[in-house]
């Protein structure tokens, strides 16, 4: 299974997080993303979209791959129909509680059955066109095919080879800790640092990364070359 980088997902996640300020009151909690093909681009849809809060469906002829990304951790559920996907989805909407699916389908026929049945999802990503059209028409949203980034900010992205059950949470307490609470991304970017290890998978275990301003990186690497000096941070241009 090809895997994204681990910056995508993360810059994914601020798009998603972006258009909830912006459409659904700051929050995807019971909002549905249809996304097709569960390839890398899809497992950075999956992800960030669990991390935001969202419930998301993934159409995959490719059932191996699914399974994958499920014993990967990717993945929440795989099934085999579409009556066992809409059962999950439609209980974890109503909790608004973050869940991801994968449906075992040829993509093409499965979304007309939906179309058919009246399922409207709220965010699309790598649908069909045809369909796409009707399912925008009836007001969902597309997602930009590649998520842009704040240009005031600057990624840091940083791994640690030994106790890392420790050592990981100290420094997304750390990088929580020095975000300027009066950004509109902050509480966004804190969510990410407390809920994207549950959804990262073992893939991603000993690695993080977290868009900063100058000012929150500088307090930010002050703090962990005090306290967690094996460390390794890394920012563009490979600045250490």
């Amino acid at each position: 299974m090809l895997l994204p980088e681990l910056t995508r997902i993360h810059d994914q996640f601020l798009s998603l997080s972006r258009i909830a300020r912006e459409r659904f009151v700051d929050s995807l909690g019971g909002k549905l993303l249809l996304h097709g093909r569960l390839d890398a681009s899809g497992v950075a849809v999956v992800v960030a979209s669990s991390v935001a809060g969202g419930v998301s469906l993934y159409v995959d002829a490719d059932a191996d791959r699914l399974r994958e990304s499920l014993r990967a951790g990717f993945v929440d559920f795989v099934v085999a129909n579409l009556d066992e996907a809409l059962r999950i989805l439609k209980n974890e909407i109503r909790r608004t509680l973050p869940v991801s699916v994968g449906l075992a389908a040829d993509p093409e026929p499965c979304i007309d059955a939906m179309i058919g049945r009246g399922l409207q999802p709220d965010l699309l990503s790598a649908t069909p066109q045809r369909q796409a059209l009707i399912f925008l028409e009836r007001g969902a949203l597309a997602l930009p095919e590649h998520p842009t980034s704040d240009p005031a900010t600057s990624l840091l992205e940083w791994t640690v080879a030994d106790d890392v059950a420790r050592s990981m949470p100290s420094m997304a307490r750390m990088a929580g800790e020095s975000l300027d609470p009066v950004r509109n991304d902050t509480r966004a970017r804190r969510r990410w640092l407390e809920q994207a290890p549950r959804y990262l998978g073992r893939a991603f275990g000993s690695r993080q990364c977290l868009r900063m301003v100058e000012s929150e990186a500088s307090a930010f690497l002050s703090r962990v070359h005090s306290e967690i000096p094996a460390a390794k941070i890394t920012r563009p241009g490979g600045k250490r």
